[in-house]
């Protein structure tokens, strides 16, 4: 009889136990979907590419951020700061917009392809010290902890370029050089890296070569949506 009792004692003990581990597993799951349906606040800090500035006006609703945000279903709120011509060297304008913004889940920048005109040796250096304080004043804004991805710079139609087309080659070597080295300091720097040179169609860079139509920004926004979904 005691030893029958022992063995109700034990079955009980692992019934309780079994339920507390599903209790705690179900709490986790709650708890996983509850993160995953809110809305993150992703700020953009761009050039014209991000902007959409060459957009015809009835098309800048194509911007690749505002397709991320469409195609994100809810997911991501998208704050487009891109400008026209904004080289790395944005850094005082970098952190004036941060006041402008309380909120901030995950920070992209996506410079580089102004910088490029420059075809010298100071070129890579001084861009990645540039985007370096810029991440640094993000994380001093957002919390130590904050996600940035870093993209490197798309690339260019030779062919339609206007007037930097006699450096084309040199302009294209250079927009190499600064993903590779935006690559090397997201790793430093414990951020995500994604490379969008060749990701734009060459048919979608007619225009002037750099930037590019709706097409070109859907493109840049697919690959942008899978590389901010956790």
């Amino acid at each position: 009889m005691k030893h029958r009792l022992t063995k109700i004692i034990q079955a009980v003990a692992c019934l309780l136990a079994l339920l507390v581990a599903n209790g705690v597993h179900a709490l986790e799951i709650s708890d996983a979907n509850s993160a995953a349906g809110k809305t993150r606040t992703v700020i953009v800090f761009g050039d014209s590419i991000t902007a959409g500035s060459m957009l015809p006006p009835a098309e800048r609703t194509n911007a690749w951020p505002q397709v991320v945000e469409r195609e994100s279903h809810g997911q991501f709120k998208m704050i487009n700061e891109g400008k026209g011509g904004r080289p790395t060297a944005s850094v005082t304008e970098f952190a004036a917009m941060l006041q402008r913004h309380p909120q901030c889940d995950l920070l992209v920048i996506a410079l580089g392809m102004n910088d490029s005109r420059d075809i010298t040796g100071e070129c890579v250096p001084n861009a990645v010290a540039n985007i370096r304080q810029m991440i640094e004043k993000g994380r001093q804004a957002y919390g130590a902890k904050l996600r940035v991805l870093l993209g490197g710079p798309t690339n260019i139609n030779k062919e339609r370029l206007g007037p930097t087309k006699n450096i084309g080659n040199e302009r294209e070597a250079k927009l190499r050089e600064l993903g590779e080295a935006f690559a090397k300091l997201a790793k430093e720097l414990d951020c995500d890296f994604i490379s969008l040179f060749g990701v734009v169609p060459k048919t979608s860079l007619r225009t002037d070569g750099v930037h590019p139509d709706a097409a070109g920004n859907a493109a840049i926004a697919s690959v942008m949506l899978k590389k901010l979904q956790p």
